[in-house]
């Protein structure tokens, strides 16, 4: 009965503690008939490496837009506290929201998670409690 109660109690705090309504958003630039057309043109190889170019630059300006708003102040308390409810209890998950992607601080959390399964007993214990600090160090430095 406990942990429904408890289980209901986080459930409810999640629907009531909705991340802040301010995101960044940026929208890719539509392209025109004469860029169209001089992409027909271009090989296979080109439009691959061009569409490539174009992604990445918009996920660096996206990064770049989320480390502004971070670094303004305008990242809600709120979703610091999900943050680190998140990550309590799934480390590699609360690092990848932080991030916004697949980083090497993401991958070093999920081996240190993932060496936790095979690890029966204190050593398991000591890669899960390693992988839960390391992610709530980075998300605690970096915010605060």
């Amino acid at each position: 009965m406990k942990h429904i109660i408890l289980l209901f109690s986080v459930f409810a705090a999640l629907l009531v503690f909705t991340p802040s309504t301010q995101a960044a958003v940026l929208h890719p630039v539509k392209q025109t008939e004469s860029v169209e057309k001089s992409e027909r043109q271009m090989t296979k190889k080109e439009l691959r490496r061009e569409r490539r170019a174009v992604r990445k630059s918009f996920r660096k300006a996206l990064r770049e837009q989320l480390r502004e708003m971070r670094r303004s102040g305008k990242v809600d308390d709120v979703e610091l506290i999900l943050l680190v409810i998140i990550a309590l209890f799934v480390p590699p998950l609360a690092m990848f929201l932080y991030d916004g992607e697949a980083s090497s601080r993401f991958w070093i959390s999920l081996v240190l998670l993932l060496l936790a399964i095979p690890l029966w007993g204190f050593l398991g214990a000591v890669a899960l409690l390693a992988s839960v600090l390391y992610t709530l160090y980075i998300i605690l430095s970096e915010s605060l």
